[in-house]
């Protein structure tokens, strides 16, 4: 009887290793998508019931539709008139409505922080953990959101501006599936949005600057003609929305938010991240 081939140490202590690092993954997943605290303050509902918010819903989408008909055809022809450097600043600006610049180092440091943190012992790797789910936070509520208008933008198909002077600005296609005819909502205004709300609700002190600067990202939409000012509006809403759902979400299950009224932060000093910082690193040397 041929033995059984016996595993290298190197590759025992990686299936430790990847076995750990999944356990603590979903011991992650178990606890996002928990029952709600007992505890938690209810989300604040604007409209409780299902008339109201119907009727709150019709409202929206006539006053979307009257400012297609009305306010983009007036607004629109305004952008002819930035040229020159400020043309160049709205260029450079609405790069800034990408998601992936966030992304890539959102995922990739919650994904270095599942392989080597395993098994957490120490109050520092616990601080490591807090700081995984800050970064999830503002994943979830930047991807989150940025799918979903993906795909609602290509199934409205509207035409981007450059279709203005031929079709005026209510042309639609609901066939086309492609990025010209997928002006609403705005997918850079969603994402920049998205981005400032969640860092300004980890960090509340900074939230005019961060809105401000959403706001421009938004603005610089239509500066390069890339949409309509009811697709910059809409998708910053959607991107607000979306991000501050997320909050209520996490608060409500004692993640990164306190469950209570004001959904304030849990509290992270500067102490906290550099141990932090420290414990991911030496984690990273095999320490």
């Amino acid at each position: 009887m041929t033995p059984m081939p016996v595993p290298s140490p190197e590759l025992t202590t990686f299936r430790n290793r990847a076995a750990a690092s999944w356990e603590m993954l979903r011991a992650g997943l178990v606890r996002l998508f928990r029952p709600v605290r007992p505890t938690a303050t209810p989300a604040l509902r604007i409209f409780p019931g299902w008339p109201e918010r119907f009727a709150a819903a019709a409202i929206a989408l006539a006053l979307i539709l009257a400012g297609m008909a009305y306010l983009d055809p007036v607004l629109q022809p305004l952008q002819y008139g930035i040229t020159g450097h400020l043309a160049t600043f709205f260029q450079i600006v609405t790069d800034f409505g990408k998601s992936g610049w966030l992304l890539w180092p959102c995922g990739v440091a919650i994904l270095v922080i599942v392989a080597v943190m395993p098994p957490v012992q120490r109050l520092a790797d616990r601080v490591v953990l807090a700081l995984m789910a800050r970064l999830a936070f503002v994943f979830i509520a930047v991807a989150g959101s940025g799918i979903i208008i993906a795909v609602v933008k290509r199934l409205i198909g509207r035409g981007r501006p450059r279709y203005f002077q031929e079709f005026g600005s209510l042309h639609f296609d609901l066939t086309a599936w492609k990025a010209s005819y997928a002006s609403f909502p705005s997918g850079h205004s969603q994402t920049a949005f998205a981005i400032a709300v969640s860092f300004a609700c980890l960090f509340p002190r900074w939230r005019n600057w961060l809105l401000a600067a959403a706001a421009l990202v938004a603005v610089s939409r239509v500066a390069v003609d890339a949409h309509y000012a009811t697709d910059i509006v809409v998708g910053s809403a959607w991107g607000a929305w979306f991000t501050l759902m997320t909050r209520e979400w996490f608060a409500r299950r004692g993640l990164v938010f306190s469950p209570g009224m004001d959904r304030r932060p849990f509290p992270m000093p500067a102490r906290r991240l550099r141990q932090a910082v420290t414990a991911l690193a030496g984690r990273l040397r095999g320490r």
